[in-house]
């Protein structure tokens, strides 16, 4: 048998697998990406703006030791020359001082000179024009070996090293590059960058900045011990993160500073985007899906509803897999094909083919003409098992299709020829001009307990009669009930279900339909007449609840639950119905079949005295359809492994 798909296993249809892939290589990487980015969290964020500014505070304390050392070293060079202690009036230090002047003009350098031990110069030179700021600057006492000061609205650095004699050489330089190293454009909205002394005195900034940091992170400034970085709360309940690193030599300090706040609009920031990024992807998957329904899935199910149309299927396919669903319907018209050209062949005119009726997994059904006895008939291909016994398997069918013919009742469908070629065998039989009940069930969800009670006393009645000599159907359903527009009821395929069981029990599997197989032969024991009564069981509880009493997601949890779950209860069908007719139905349920309400005569006189009492008839009724009639696929006829008593599924 081929591969049968589960219930509640559904494959995406063509418009989903498209989705999937559009999705995988639209979606995936960007997911990715967004899991790889919420783990940049704020706090990540907050220690990434803590080591930009530690970078911040370092670079621009190098920068600030690279312009103030050329020039403390030339202010020490000033005080090691011997020559410039003569005084003033030494024409040889005053060369001295103009050259050394003359030598770092370019570097700002604009005024130098040498005191003695009370302050007197001894030796001074400026640059032309400077001769106010250099005054300013060089005459005033100092504090410390390098100052800053403001004089004529500019910065100025000044450096002062004592001589060995007594006194000390000064140096006067312009400073306005510290102000420019110290711009905190590069970091942002907010930043701010502080060069303070060790005192906490602010050299360069804004004096309140310096105020508002940590009292921890301004003892660390006083103590001038390490680098370091801090996030704090600053008055006002802001929060800030602030790093410091020394320059001249561990007396000034560099402080970067900024609220963390920036880092807080950076993670908003980072997560509209990622969340404008995914909605754009999935704009164009959405996109692309769309067109592609358009211009490829609607035209692949149209052709699909009108391949099934041509080989006799439902024109509803199966939700899913459509191109699954093309190459099986094609192999069916495949198929098709070939049995009615083998049938135009086997019967050698005795029958003509007029259409296509339907097809399943043992063969096809044609619709045919009898023009010797003037009647339609149905005509039915049975595909036997490739590379096997073909001749045994004939043979063996053919003997069942006598059986089966002999069985001459109202309810049965009545067999009237076969004939075998090679792998395929032909029955001709019966025509029911009207629908299967697996068909009218779904049109009508469920019927009512009147309309069932003339239903099964006519299924019964079929069984009986096939059952008084020895013939057991091993399928009944409603897929082989068949319902006739004159108001006949008939049980078909009794030889085909025989057969086929027959086979499959050799090979220790059992043949039937999961929900409607008795618990005994799911288990492994004898298929006998009981089997068949549970089956009719099954078939009126569904008519009458529109559900089935044994129920799962899959083929192995139907079987489970037929095996060991409860029996139904007669409340259960409803408080409406006869209690005679619930007691025959759940009797019928009974998983101990000598407990199995039976024989099939037995139930067919229960249920005519019930039809009798309430003077019920049986009538096709479509006018309480509840949706279009669409044979149903969840319940098909498939081999199974028998279940072990002690064990589950394997």
């Amino acid at each position: 048998m081929p591969a049968r798909r589960l219930p509640g296993i559904r494959r995406p249809g063509l418009l989903g697998q498209i989705g999937l892939a559009l999705a995988a290589v639209g979606l995936l990487p960007l997911g990715v990406a967004v899991q790889q980015l919420a783990g940049v969290n704020r706090e990540a964020l907050y220690e990434q703006l803590l080591r930009t500014h530690s970078v911040a505070a370092r670079s621009s304390a190098e920068a600030i030791e690279a312009h103030l050392a050329p020039r403390r070293a030339l202010a020490e060079a000033l005080a090691a020359d011997l020559r410039l202690g003569a005084g003033a009036g030494d024409e040889a230090a005053q060369t001295a001082v103009r050259d050394a002047l003359a030598t770092w003009s370019d570097t700002g350098v604009v005024a130098l000179g040498v005191f003695d031990a009370e302050g007197r110069p001894l030796v001074r030179a400026q640059q032309r024009g400077a001769a106010e700021v250099a005054e300013q600057g060089l005459a005033r006492p100092t504090a410390a070996p390098t100052e800053l000061l403001r004089a004529a609205g500019a910065l100025w650095a000044r450096f002062a090293t004592a001589r060995p004699a007594g006194g000390e050489a000064r140096v006067l330089a312009d400073a306005t590059a510290l102000e420019r190293a110290l711009a905190p454009d590069e970091l942002g909205e907010q930043a701010r960058l502080l060069l303070v002394e060790r005192s906490g005195r602010t050299l360069i900034g804004d004096p309140a900045e310096f105020a508002a940091l940590a009292p921890a992170v301004r003892e660390a400034v006083r103590s001038g011990r390490v680098a370091g970085a801090s996030r704090f709360t600053a008055a006002g309940a802001s929060e800030r993160v602030a790093a410091w690193a020394f320059t001249d030599q561990g007396r000034w300090a560099l402080i970067s500073t900024q609220p963390t706040a920036i880092a807080a609009a950076a993670a908003r920031r980072m997560a509209r985007r990622t969340v404008w990024a995914v909605a754009l992807a999935a704009v164009l998957v959405s996109a692309l899906s769309l067109a592609a329904w358009r211009w490829l899935v609607r035209p692949v199910r149209a052709l699909l509803v009108a391949q099934r149309r041509l080989a006799g299927l439902s024109p509803a396919p199966s939700a899913g897999a459509e191109i699954r669903q093309l190459a099986g319907t094609l192999a069916t018209l495949e198929r098709h094909t070939k049995d009615r050209a083998a049938l135009d062949e086997v019967f050698l005119g005795r029958y003509q083919v007029l259409e296509l009726l339907g097809s399943g997994g043992m063969g096809t059904v044609f619709r045919g003409w009898d023009p010797r006895l003037q009647r339609p008939v149905a005509l039915k291909t049975i595909h036997l098992e490739p590379g096997g016994d073909s001749r045994g398997s004939t043979a063996g069918l053919l003997a069942e299709a006598v059986s089966a013919a002999q069985v001459i009742h109202s309810n049965v469908v009545a067999i009237y020829d076969a004939q075998e070629s090679e792998d395929l065998a032909f029955v001709a039989m019966e025509y029911v001009h009207g629908v299967g009940l697996d068909h009218y069930l779904e049109a009508r969800g469920r019927l009512d307990w009147r309309e069932v009670v003339p239903l099964g006393r006519a299924v019964a009645l079929g069984l009986a009669a096939a059952h008084a000599r020895g013939l057991v159907h091993r399928d009944v359903k409603p897929g082989n009930v068949l319902l006739g527009h004159d108001g006949s009821i008939k049980v078909a395929d009794f030889g085909l279900a025989q057969f086929v069981g027959a086979r499959t029990a050799r090979l220790g599997r059992v043949f039937g339909t999961p929900g409607f197989l008795a618990p005994e032969a799911l288990v492994g024991k004898p298929y006998d007449e009981r089997c068949d009564l549970f089956a009719l069981g099954v078939l009126m509880y569904r008519a009458i609840t529109g559900s089935y009493p044994f129920t799962g997601a899959s083929f192995r949890e139907i079987v489970v639950a037929t095996v060991r779950g409860a029996t139904p209860r007669p409340d259960s069908l409803g408080a409406e119905l006869p209690p005679s007719l619930a007691d025959l139905v759940c009797g019928l349920l009974e998983k101990d079949p000598e407990r199995r309400f039976g024989p099939a005569s037995r139930v067919a006189e229960g249920l005519e005295r019930l039809g009798v009492e309430h003077r019920l008839d049986w009538r096709l009724d479509f006018t309480r359809a509840e949706r279009p009639i669409a044979a149903s696929e969840v319940f098909r006829s498939v081999q199974l492994p028998t279940l072990p008593l002690s064990g589950e599924l394997p």
